[in-house]
This record gives C-alpha cells, structure tokens and sequence, in this order.
C-alpha cells in the first residue's frame, strides 16, 4: 500500500520509496526514508497532492510521488 491510500491520521511505517535521483535526494534530506514513520497530515482539495508528516517535518508531496513511497501499517494513532 501506498502512503497515498492511508486516510488523514493514520500513520504507517516507510518500507519502500520506488523513487531515484534528484527526488529520492530531496526525501532523504528531509528525513523521509524507509524505516521512518509518515503520518498524513491532510489532501488538497482534488486530492492532487497530501501534506505528510515524518522525522519531525511536513511535507507536501504530489500523488504520483506518494504513489511510489510504500508503507507498511502500523496503526492509527495520532503521534
């Protein structure tokens, strides 16, 4: 499953980011790695995009990128 088909507030543990280059570089520099835990913080409007939260940063990401960031869950708690 994908970070994109959790629902807002739940959170999942990174098992896998289908992604390379210049993007992979950016989630690594944010702390969006594999192991990490993501929470989804909320969509946009039209549920073009979802603004995660991971390694004590949100970050906004399109869905075709969070389409590709894999997750495994872990539970639905807020935290």
């Amino acid at each position: 499953m994908s970070i994109f088909d959790l629902k807002a507030g739940e959170s999942a543990v990174i098992s896998r980011i289908d992604v390379t280059g210049g993007a992979r570089a950016r989630l690594d520099a944010l702390g969006v790695k594999v192991g990490e835990r993501a929470e989804v913080i909320a969509f946009s409007l039209f549920k073009s995009s979802v603004l995660i939260s991971c390694a004590a940063v949100r970050v906004g990401v399109r869905k075709a990128l969070a389409k590709k960031i894999e997750v495994e869950a872990a539970g639905n708690e807020r935290g």
